[in-house]
């Protein structure tokens, strides 16, 4: 009998999951002629070795941490939402709505303009939610599919909307939105290193969420149903009921994420506004065991692997895509640690 399983399961496996990805990495950069060690080291004084380089971490990890709950939520409740690119993208676009079009003709007031901001976000990513939720109930359409699917659809609708559409910029010289108003925009609590308040409305989301999962009724039917759907419909608590409350959940997560990163760091949206963060947003769940608050320290550690791609591309000389490749393998490490927990779960059953 296993004398320690909380520490096994929240502690040493995800740094086992970090050991072997950063081996592997590592020999993929020695077959391209480079030190991993000296990567390594680049990236971790310039994340850590400074107070600009820690800012810029808990900055690069604010989105990932909030797509990162959107998915960890989902999966809890056995859910496969692969759609928090799309929804994070839609929370960005109702925010570029209200700070370009609304937040101009309502008073010149953040106290009206940034709840407005946060309030349509939540809606659209909702709204981005519930549309899988009721392809999936009514019709048993898999909500990979239909997630995937409209994550492409919220990618050239958004296109649309700033290149040639009503959110295109008044001067029509590119395919982006007019900047947000100032009084819409989220405001710095240490402007000199762009520390925003939206990294603590992320913490703070994480803590209650935490909450909610685990200390109420709620959350114990969202665990039910993601331990075992029959076992809890049988108990009487409702599957549809629970799909479409935790698509609109997850969807609402992701899209108050994007709009926090138009609102707090890029004031206008533009092409490609997400490098990604909807997808790397599984791997930061997973690796997090789908626990909100290790997803914090997760999402940190996606936000320092972005801010260290600098340092290897300036002081190694490795391309920026070798962050990508090291979520990746990250990413099927992680998979392929959960899919053997699931296996385990399924033989002891």
């Amino acid at each position: 009998m296993e004398k320690h399983p909380r520490f096994t399961q929240w502690i040493l496996s995800p740094l086992l999951i970090l050991l072997g990805a950063f081996i592997a990495n590592g020999i993929v950069m020695l077959l391209c002629g480079y030190n991993p060690i000296e990567a390594y080291l680049a990236a971790a004084v310039l994340t850590l070795g400074s107070f600009s380089g820690i800012s810029e971490t808990l900055i690069k990890g604010t989105p990932y941490l909030m797509t990162g709950l959107s998915v960890a939520i989902a999966f809890r409740c056995g859910i496969w939402n692969i759609g928090a690119e799309g929804q994070f993208l839609m929370g960005a676009l109702a925010a570029s709505f209200v700070g370009t079009k609304l937040a101009v003709v309502l008073p010149n007031t953040s106290w009206i303009a940034i709840p407005l901001c946060f309030l349509l976000a939540i809606i659209a990513g909702s709204i981005w939610g519930i549309v899988p939720a009721i392809l999936k109930i009514t019709r048993g359409v898999n909500e990979v599919i239909s997630t995937i699917m409209l994550n492409y659809i919220a990618i050239y609708f958004v296109s649309q909307m700033i290149d040639g559409g009503p959110l295109q910029e008044t001067s029509k010289t590119g395919p982006q939105s007019d900047p947000i108003v100032l009084w819409a925009r989220l405001p710095d609590i240490i402007g000199t290193y762009r520390i925003h308040f939206g990294i603590i409305i992320a913490v703070i989301l994480a803590a209650v969420l935490t909450y909610v999962l685990f200390r109420t009724t709620y959350g114990y039917q969202l665990r039910a149903v993601g331990e075992g759907a029959a076992a809890a419909e049988a108990a009487g608590i409702s599957i549809p009921q629970n799909t479409i409350r935790v698509f609109c959940i997850s969807g609402a997560f992701a899209a108050l994420g994007g709009a926090i990163e138009l609102m707090a760091l890029a004031p206008r949206l533009t092409h490609n506004f997400s490098p990604g963060y909807g997808y790397t947003a599984i791997a930061v769940a997973l690796l997090a065991r789908l626990h909100p608050l290790l997803t914090i320290v997760s999402a940190l550690f996606f936000g320092a692997l972005a801010e260290g791609s600098f340092a290897m591309e300036s002081e190694v000389g490795i391309s920026r895509q070798v962050t990508w490749m090291m979520q990746a393998i990250i990413l099927l490490f992680a998979i392929g640690f959960g899919s053997i927990s699931l296996l385990q779960k399924q033989v002891e059953k």
